[in-house]
């Protein structure tokens, strides 16, 4: 998957879930859409940056084990 796509979609679930918190709990929407997305972009990034490091690591072996 590529990583503009899992930020995006984890910044989308996230402004979606804390807008469905907020409006179930009656309280005002724009702070918590503004939260929910930064920490599903920022959780989107954690997780694109270990599977790249993933594949740097797999990529790293099969080269040493071709030499």
């Amino acid at each position: 998957m590529k990583e503009k796509t899992l930020v995006s979609t984890l910044t989308l679930l996230g402004s979606l879930a804390s807008y469905y918190y907020s409006k179930t709990h009656e309280k005002d929407v724009v702070p918590y859409v503004m939260i929910g997305g930064f920490i599903g972009a920022w959780v989107g990034e954690l997780i694109s940056t270990l599977i790249d490091s993933e594949k740097n690591k797999r990529d790293n072996e099969n080269k040493d084990k071709e030499l």
